[in-house]
């Protein structure tokens, strides 16, 4: 399988019942946008402790999905961008910017297809939770990034960390490493999004393709991609990044996710 073969089975994998999947998690677009106009800082506040101030700044959101972030950092003055291979994502994220009475950009592309010429350089780039394992090398992928980025650029990659997702598995409660932390398999797997719908719809999905990515191997694409890693962070008490039936306080004890920030070398 090569990385167009894998964009062409996840794209469809992510526009079959996406809309009605996000309606299920958050309500209407009106809806979702009155709860966020309420408290737009919370759904970002990671980023906002990490970068301060974003009225004025250019943000790209890349595979920014159904766009809630995005609208977010719209209600706080940012001027936001979002790249993601779904039709669907982009329908419910244009109307959800609507009705929160805040405009975004959405460009329904694979990231990798993306003409910087056409997009400039952003000041924030943002890459989060769950989409490097739609991609069978990363060098590309940060190699875009970065020609998206001058100087004073800086890129965010948010993830869920890989030991959890790569060794651990949890079942009634009990914790097992069953995992191969190493392993480098293309796999299939269910729609993100699948527990969200009816068991009827479920029926109907097509899977995803996925591979996982060690912490070593994001770096290393990183660093030879031209870019310069500045920070690193293992994030602790991060609870739905666990599964429900986790032991409680697991999340104090092992990191569910972890953030590199970057810059142009």
């Amino acid at each position: 399988m090569n990385q167009k073969e894998m964009s062409g089975k996840n794209r469809i994998g992510w526009s079959q019942y996406t809309y009605e999947a996000w309606q299920a998690r958050h309500g209407s677009p009106k809806q979702f946008a009155k709860k966020l106009k309420e408290n737009p800082e919370k759904p970002v506040q990671y980023y906002l402790d990490e970068l301060g101030e974003v009225s004025g700044k250019r943000v790209l959101n890349l595979l920014g999905s159904k766009g809630n972030k995005a609208v977010c950092f719209a209600l706080l003055g940012a001027d936001v961008t979002v790249v993601d291979i779904s039709p669907e994502n982009q329908r419910y994220a244009l109307e959800l910017a609507d009705e929160a009475g805040v405009f975004i950009s959405y460009f329904v592309s694979d990231a990798l297809d993306i003409d910087e010429n056409l997009l400039s350089t952003f000041d924030i780039i943002i890459l989060e939770m769950g989409v490097l394992h739609y991609f069978l090398d990363l060098h590309p992928l940060f190699c875009k990034v970065a020609k998206l980025m001058d100087e004073a650029s800086i890129f965010i990659l948010r993830d869920y960390h890989p030991f959890i997702s790569k060794v651990l598995d949890f079942e009634n409660g009990i914790l097992a490493a069953e995992g191969d932390y190493f392993n480098d398999d293309c796999v299939e797997v269910d729609v993100a999004y699948s527990h969200l719908l009816t068991e009827k719809q479920r029926r109907d999905l097509k899977k995803n393709v996925i591979r996982r990515w060690t912490i070593s191997e994001t770096i290393n694409a990183l660093i030879y991609s031209g870019l310069s890693i500045r920070k690193m962070k293992e994030d602790k008490g991060i609870r739905w990044t666990f599964p429900k039936d986790a032991p409680n306080g697991i999340e104090n004890r092992l990191p569910g996710t972890y953030a590199i920030h970057s810059t142009l070398k």
